[in-house]
């Protein structure tokens, strides 16, 4: 046996490890990317993403009744993403069905937000209802 046929098997024998190590580590990561998918979002290094944020069904009702995933913010206590919320697109419902708009202060700036208004939170923002409370889908 010569020189070159030693090195040949020995390369192969490195590229068949390289892409026995690959395989693992795909298979390993669909693995996790399941975990982290949810109802109506999914979860990419910790921003949320909605797949679908329709909050009236096909018939016409309103889907305002918590699901999974969502979050009730309550009156005058401050949440902050990141730590609370994750950072992501929110879709805003307003807890009580005989109000239309809610103020929120995000960011230390108060706005009125309507029922199905969508909003965009970044990591660091604080987050409060102020004058009821809401939830996020």
């Amino acid at each position: 046996m010569s020189w070159s046929e030693i090195a040949l098997i020995c390369v192969g024998c490195v590229l068949v490890i390289v892409v026995l190590a690959w395989i693992v580590t795909t298979s390993r990561q669909r693995g996790k990317d399941k975990d982290k998918k949810v109802d109506d979002y999914e979860i990419i290094d910790g921003v949320r993403y909605t797949k679908d944020d329709k909050v009236i069904g096909n018939s016409g009702e309103a889907k305002i009744t918590l699901k999974k995933g969502d979050k009730m913010l309550e009156r005058g206590k401050k949440y902050k993403v990141g730590k609370d919320l994750l950072a992501g697109k929110y879709t805003v419902l307003t807890a009580d069905e005989n109000v239309d708009t809610v103020a929120i202060r995000i960011g230390g700036l108060v706005k009125d937000y309507k029922h199905f208004t969508s909003i965009v939170l970044t990591e660091g923002d604080v987050i409060s209802p102020v004058s009821a409370n809401v939830i996020l889908r």
